[in-house]
């Protein structure tokens, strides 16, 4: 059968950021006063929430910022048009896909170009049993073990979808047209733990590399990683990844580009938001040379090329 090119609409989600210790919250209680920026991140102790605190240590506490920790890339939209924070990371995919329908998501600005979130595709290491029609209508029918490699072999399969993967998935899978069956749910263990007991066949999660949740995992785990075998285009590519732990090594994986995005400003936060990028740009080598995340080492530059609207402004004084 022949393969087909897939424009992919996905969203995938992470964020990342800078913060003193407190934090802003969505939770329903009143944030923290925060004198400067507030950022939007991801889960706590999760990929770009990690990278968040790795710009606090660089930066020394230099700026004012406040972490807004959501779900991840796609909430980090969301949050941003009802003005709960002030700059976050998203996926490119989901930026162009969400601005279809919302103004104020259309009208971000893009300031720096990050590193790629990935899609995981979590299956049982050594298979799961599925039987076989009963004989005679009462007989217990033939047992046969299925080991998923590969993301074409979950066509009509049950998965369990992660956080920001439970809106990518889908749009994926219209695309394919492989009618998985989905279960969602808020956790990557809950998720894991579907894997194990044979009630999904594989798992979605998307994070940047290394996963954490993954990357914890020990090697009798009982969970491997499938490749994503679909051919793809723009916005997407497809590289290989490694989890020594899990014995996984040079699995291909979907990829997307992460960008820090600004809600367009017209006061002193212009200033704000241009010292954080000078930030960024100023830390880079530290960030990379240091005893920092991975993630990272991936950024050629912060101004790599995206097809969408760049932020422009100068950095100006307090008064």
């Amino acid at each position: 059968m022949k393969t087909k090119m897939i424009p992919l609409s996905l969203t995938l989600a992470l964020a990342f950021c800078a913060a003193p210790s407190h934090a802003a919250r969505l939770d329903g209680a009143p944030p923290a006063a925060c004198d400067g920026l507030k950022v939007a991140t991801g889960p706590a102790g999760k990929g770009y929430s990690k990278l968040y605190a790795d710009l606090v240590r660089v930066s020394k506490n230099t700026m004012p910022l406040c972490e807004v920790n959501t779900e991840g890339g796609l909430d980090n939209l969301t949050t941003l048009s009802i003005k709960k924070a002030d700059v976050g990371i998203v996926p490119m995919d989901a930026l162009k896909k969400m601005a279809e329908g919302d103004a104020s998501i259309a009208a971000l600005l893009v300031v720096a170009s990050l590193n790629s979130n990935y899609l995981h595709i979590v299956t049982a290491a050594n298979g799961f049993t599925l039987e076989g029609p009963k004989k005679y209508g009462v007989l217990k029918g033939d047992t046969r073990t299925v080991r998923i490699t590969k993301m074409s072999e979950l066509r009509g399969a049950p998965v369990v979808l992660v956080g920001s993967a439970q809106l990518m998935v889908r749009q994926l899978d219209k695309l394919l047209g492989y009618n998985m069956r989905y279960i969602d749910v808020d956790s990557d263990a809950a998720a894991f733990q579907k894997v194990r007991s044979g009630e999904a066949y594989a798992a979605f999660s998307v994070a940047g590399w290394p996963h954490g949740q993954i990357s914890r995992l020990a090697q009798n785990s009982g969970l491997t990683l499938a490749s994503f075998d679909v051919p793809t285009s723009s916005p997407y590519s497809v590289r290989p990844f490694s989890y020594k732990n899990i014995g996984v090594y040079n699995v291909q994986a979907l990829a997307v580009q992460n960008v820090l995005v600004t809600r367009p400003f017209s006061g002193s936060k212009i200033g704000d938001v241009a010292a954080l990028r000078q930030l960024l740009e100023r830390e880079l080598l530290e960030l990379k040379d240091g005893d920092f995340e991975p993630g990272w080492n991936e950024i050629k530059s912060f101004d790599g090329n995206v097809e969408w609207t760049r932020f422009a402004g100068v950095a100006a004084k307090r008064k």
